[in-house]
């Protein structure tokens, strides 16, 4: 009888064990896809904040009134515009020798 016990206990042993396996590896599985999704979420919240703090950001008063004033060239009662422009470099030009019609016959022939 306690050999019977024994191969009983075995098969049980044997059965929960291969069913043990695949449910292990199936919640590796679910865990890696959870901590993606946790990563992937954790980046859409701080873009979030980023996005609001941005908007906040544009609403307020003194960055509506520079856009005003630097885009659209308003300017406050009683202030004065300065426009200074933009410096061009020109490149200063090669000056042409004029010489005198007898030196060019010179040159010619000497």
């Amino acid at each position: 009888m306690s050999k019977i016990k024994k191969i009983i206990f075995f098969l049980v042993l044997i059965f929960f064990v291969s069913s043990l396996i695949p449910n292990i590896l199936n919640y590796k599985n679910k865990m890696e896809f959870y901590n993606q999704i946790k990563n992937d979420y954790e980046k859409e919240v701080k873009k979030n904040i980023e996005l609001k703090t941005k908007i906040a950001k544009q609403k307020s008063v003194d960055e509506v009134e520079k856009i005003i004033r630097n885009n659209l060239n308003l300017t406050k009662q009683n202030e004065v515009v300065v426009i200074i422009p933009s410096p061009t470099i020109l490149p200063s030009p090669t000056p042409t020798i004029v010489l005198k019609n007898w030196q060019k016959w010179i040159r010619v022939f000497f």
